[in-house]
């Protein structure tokens, strides 16, 4: 079994879009292959806002190298042993949160990435090869191209400087969030507001100047709807938690109905 290709990755590059979703509530490793059947893209394992074992990290990571879908895992902050020890329990990639400057982004490469692109501690990661022995140089090489780095800009300061932030080589994607944007904008939840709307416009420009994948997180239909068609094109939508809550309120609903009959 070869070293996986991060399909995700492959279709950024190609301009096509990716649908994802978010992973806080449910840890084992059956929801990935779940997930897989469902027809998403990828999924982020969301560690910045609810916790999360090593053991269930690598769980989740093993069980997506036997499916198409890419293991991704938003990390707490843009630390270095947050961000090497997620790849190194089998994380396809990052999305990192709050990153206003360019030269949080340098950091991010730098940490995340082995020599010549970064300075990441050297690991060949058995989840990334399933036990099977590669040639170093070949490991890292793979690594380097296939793993996957999303920024996501979430302020003003983000927004201003959004051009300068995906110049930077080693972004594949920008994944905004407009609960922290429009509460830093001072419009705290109004994500079809003028200024969020301006936003949300230009981090697309900057991405498509670069040849970086726009993205945002939704949980409303007609926002991705509107937002697509207007060019993003890495989107995660909702979390596990809500699309169980949803998809259980409609089905008790419905045989709620059946005593009505």
């Amino acid at each position: 079994m070869g070293l996986k290709v991060n399909h995700v990755k492959q279709a950024l590059r190609e301009g096509k879009t990716c649908f994802g979703t978010m992973l806080r509530m449910v840890r084992a490793p059956e929801v990935i292959s779940l997930c897989a059947a469902a027809g998403w893209d990828f999924v982020v394992l969301d560690t910045e806002h609810y916790g999360c074992n090593p053991e269930n990290v690598s769980a989740l990571a093993l069980a997506a190298r036997y499916e198409k879908i890419t293991f991704l895992m938003r990390v707490p902050d843009k630390l270095y042993h947050q961000m090497a020890n997620a790849l190194d329990l089998g994380a396809e990639g990052l999305v990192l949160p709050r990153v206003d400057r360019p030269e949080q982004v340098q950091t991010i490469i730098r940490s995340s990435k082995f020599y010549p692109v970064g300075q990441r501690g050297m690991s060949v990661s058995i989840f990334g090869t399933l036990h099977r022995e590669y040639d170093v140089t070949e490991y890292m090489e793979w690594f380097n191209s296939s793993s996957l780095v999303a920024i996501q800009i979430e302020s003003r300061e983000g927004v201003e400087n959004a051009n300068q932030l995906v110049s930077i080589p080693g972004v594949d994607a920008v994944l905004i969030g407009p609960a922290d944007l429009s509460q830093n904008l001072g419009i705290s939840g109004q994500f079809s507001h003028p200024d969020m709307e301006d936003a949300y416009q230009k981090v697309i420009d900057a991405c498509n100047r670069h040849g970086v994948a726009p993205g945002i997180h939704f949980s409303e239909m007609d926002l991705v709807e509107k937002w697509v068609a207007r060019g993003m094109r890495f989107i995660t939508f909702q979390y596990d938690t809500k699309l169980l809550l949803d998809a259980s309120k409609k089905t008790v609903e419905g045989l709620r109905q059946v005593l009505d009959k």
